[in-house]
């Protein structure tokens, strides 16, 4: 199918897959519905094989996923449509997480539009993320690590990251007013206070490591905690 034969919805539930590569039905239904139910569109979309589903949730537990003709459809890179393998599943998730999950208008943020905000040479990074708030304006450097990657390797990436990007003259006044910032996504409050103790006792440069950037620590919901965040967003759906 090509975009033309899209409708304004079907399009719009397609480019949100692409972008977070992944969502759920929750998701959708505040995103394009009102808190309605999305399935309809949904089922049309996958009869026509533009997105499929994953499991790996828990239960009964399904993702949906574009296709590599759904990536065609909008003509966006097929990569968009790559398998989520044990690595990339739970950083992917994460983000959309940090995104739609934790009450703050934020946006994952797609190459392009990287560079459009910031200039070139773009910061490196597999993730950013825009936050819009009251007063201003905040991109993020998502970081995801892994249940076991040790506190040390965390800190130890965040300083490398740090050092990289004040190499680039674009960013100083990013960097300077707080706009640009390192977020670093855990899955529990344990792990982010010993993350957050460890990044306050951490040097960059000969310079407290939070003097150079602003670093900030999340909890979002893991693997094993999304189907609860998911219920709790239906609930909200239905109460609006």
């Amino acid at each position: 199918m090509s975009s033309g034969n899209l409708n304004q919805t079907q399009r719009c539930v397609l480019e949100h897959l692409a972008r977070y590569r992944l969502s759920f039905q929750e998701i959708v239904s505040a995103l394009y519905f009102e808190g309605a139910s999305p399935q309809k569109t949904l089922n049309q979309l996958r009869e026509q094989g533009l997105i499929e589903t994953q499991k790996g949730f828990g239960g009964n537990r399904t993702a949906y996923v574009l296709t590599r003709a759904g990536a065609g459809a909008l003509g966006a890179s097929r990569r968009r449509a790559d398998n989520l393998g044990s690595e990339a599943l739970p950083a992917n998730l994460a983000v959309l997480a940090f995104c739609l999950l934790r009450g703050r208008a934020r946006i994952r943020l797609n190459d392009n539009e990287l560079v459009e905000l910031l200039g070139e040479p773009a910061p490196a990074g597999r993730f950013h993320c825009l936050e819009r708030g009251a007063r201003a304006t905040r991109i993020y450097h998502v970081y995801a690590p892994g249940d076991s990657t040790r506190v040390a390797d965390v800190v130890a990436r965040t300083r490398s990251h740090v050092a990289e990007v004040r190499k680039l003259p674009t960013l100083e006044p990013w960097l300077r007013h707080e706009f640009y910032s390192h977020a670093i996504l855990v899955d529990n409050e344990d792990r982010a206070a010993e993350l957050n103790a460890a990044i306050d006792d951490a040097n960059g440069d000969g310079k407290p490591l939070r003097s150079l950037s602003h670093i900030h620590v999340e909890t979002v919901p893991g693997l094993a905690s999304f189907e609860e965040a998911l219920r709790e967003l239906a609930q909200e759906n239905q109460a609006a």
